[in-house]
């Protein structure tokens, strides 16, 4: 009984579905729906001491979460909201995937964590957008999740916000953020993703089936 009332937070990938009003209208009747928020995807490739990985921003509104994040003058380094599982499979340049025991380390530094980017949609000479101010990068050579070697790539800085809790190997970003991230990419901002706030366990596992 106490599952039944407690409230779950799900991200689930839309698919083919779009993202309308259509859609708002049906996922409104799902039961035990109580917050809908878009989510785009930022494909980016993350950086930290010498362990690398290839993931995605979720660029979504922070008022999402039940913790108060500032969102005023956010600058142009990108906000980040860690999950407890994200930092998983980065590998260092030799390929060997980074230990349980060094992503703890790493989560527990928190606010401190160094943590840099580049994006995967585009050149690392590209300028960056229209009237932001200039943001500090160092170049250097890396590998993906693939070990494929990342040539000359332009490292941008990050800033930790918060280590989520719960296993969610998901990295959030301000949606403004990740407006501008498009906008430097040249790709459109699309919502490829909903997190979904529900009530009651059941009602959760009965909408997972209707995004599978």
């Amino acid at each position: 009984m106490q599952k039944e009332k407690q409230q779950y937070t799900a991200l689930f990938s839309l698919g083919n579905l779009s993202y309308d009003q259509d859609f708002l209208k049906n996922a409104s009747k799902i039961k035990g729906i109580q917050e809908i928020w878009p989510v785009v995807e930022i494909p980016v490739t993350i950086k930290t001491d010498d362990y690398t990985k290839t993931t995605v921003f979720n660029g979504i509104d922070l008022n999402a979460f039940t913790e108060n994040f500032s969102q005023d003058n956010l600058g142009n380094a990108p906000l980040l909201l860690l999950g407890s599982t994200s930092l998983e499979n980065m590998k260092d340049p030799n390929g060997h995937v980074i230990s349980k025991k060094q992503q703890n380390t790493y989560l527990k530094i928190g606010k401190e964590l160094a943590i840099t980017y580049t994006l995967d949609s585009i050149s690392s000479n590209k300028s960056s957008t229209e009237n932001s101010s200039p943001i500090s990068s160092s170049s250097s050579m890396a590998m993906d999740n693939s070990g494929n070697n990342i040539s000359s790539a332009s490292w941008f800085p990050c800033k930790v916000a918060a280590i989520l809790p719960g296993e969610n190997d998901q990295i959030y970003i301000p949606l403004s953020q990740a407006r501008a991230l498009c906008s430097e990419a040249g790709t459109p901002l699309t919502v490829t993703k909903v997190l979904l706030k529900i009530k009651g366990k059941d009602n959760l596992e009965s909408a997972r089936q209707l995004f599978e």
